[in-house]
């Protein structure tokens, strides 16, 4: 008779692994065999009621295999989860790890790793990183999962597991551009901006096709005055990314800084083409028309992502900065008059518009 192996087989995970068939042996087969061997030549001594106990115990005996085969194989399958003790739990951020409880078992860590990018395309990125958790068990190595983890755990915001995933990733490969990227972006992201400009120049020198990572290079130019580079690093992004909204708007705000203000309105209006609901894109072009004095142009801008009285509020606060207090008085006036909820906020900003006009 044949049947599946249910013993586990360690590895380097401690997990069990199914593997082929093989002809019943064991030691409980074995012993059963040995007392039916044993009855059959001692039938003649006998007595029926001995029989019959004696082939009762045997059934208890078969039982009880049944019973161990079982346990068996309830450990195998209990044990495809993330065990607490593992060094990568720490990597995962969602549901309750016992979700996956019941997930087949895999044989190599390529299978977990095809099967975690098989959650991801589905949108299951929870269950994605528990496979690639599961992969690190066996091979922890792989420097290409971990920039996956960490990519995962970035996007939910779960920072802090995001940037160990690409430490490790970096402990195996120093010159991992994913994971230099991710960590630059992370950098950025809490203003250390010099040590994020250095990661993120060594990811594109690594892989010249990161536009995040252009992008980022981008934003700190300005950020920094440096208005050239930044234009050419938005450049160097579009290349990769030529349908992307947020690089359009990005772009049109470094032509608003250095006072092109036709390239920024085009570069915001393409950004719109592609995304319509892209708010910064919206905000940025009220705020160009507002400085060029189309106030009915912000005005529209403007309501696309807000109500009437927070777009004449913002006008003025713009007419404001730009020195121009009369008219950031009318905006601040009329938005009072539009909302009685910004009453004070208004007067507010009409008591200090007034103040620095007295200033003049």
């Amino acid at each position: 008779m044949y049947v599946s192996r249910v013993l586990c087989r360690g590895d380097r995970s401690g997990r069990c692994r199914t593997s082929g068939s093989f002809q019943v042996t064991t030691l409980s087969t074995a012993i059963i065999r040995g007392f039916t061997m044993m009855t059959y030549q001692n039938t003649k001594q006998l007595d029926r009621d001995s029989l019959a106990a004696f082939w009762h115990g045997v059934r208890k005996l078969r039982g009880l295999c049944a019973l161990i085969t079982a346990l068996t194989l309830y450990g195998c399958a209990s044990s495809q989860t993330v065990e607490s003790g593992n060094s990568y739990t720490e990597l995962y951020e969602g549901t309750s790890e016992l979700t996956f409880s019941t997930l087949m078992p895999v044989e190599s860590a390529e299978e977990a790793i095809a099967r975690g990018d098989a959650a991801y395309r589905r949108g299951n990125v929870d269950e994605a990183v528990f496979e690639y958790i599961r992969s690190l068990e066996l091979d922890p190595d792989n420097a290409d999962t971990l920039y996956k983890v960490g990519t995962i755990n970035l996007h939910k915001e779960a920072d802090n597991k995001a940037a160990s995933a690409f430490r490790l990733a970096l402990e195996q490969d120093a010159d991992h551009p994913g994971a230099l990227e991710g960590l630059g972006l992370m950098m950025m992201k809490q203003r250390e901006y010099e040590q994020a400009r250095a990661m993120l120049e060594r990811a594109v020198e690594a892989d010249s096709n990161r536009w995040q990572a252009w992008n980022a290079l981008g934003i700190m130019a300005d950020l920094r005055g440096d208005f050239n580079s930044a234009l050419d690093f938005y450049d160097r992004a579009l290349a990769l990314s030529s349908r992307n909204a947020k690089l359009h708007n990005n772009l049109g705000y470094s032509y608003y800084l250095i006072g092109k203000w036709d390239r920024a309105e085009h570069q915001y209006q393409t950004a719109l083409g592609i995304d319509p609901r892209h708010e910064r894109a919206w905000r940025n072009l009220g705020q160009l028309y507002t400085r060029l004095e189309r106030y009915d142009e912000a005005q529209e801008a403007f309501t696309r992502i807000m109500n009437e009285a927070d777009a004449l509020n913002t006008m003025g606060y713009i007419r404001m900065a730009e020195g121009d207090y009369p008219q950031a008085e009318v905006f601040f006036a009329r938005a009072a008059k539009v909302s009685p909820s910004y009453h004070v906020t208004s007067n507010e900003n009409l008591a200090q518009v007034r103040r620095l006009i007295m200033r003049e």
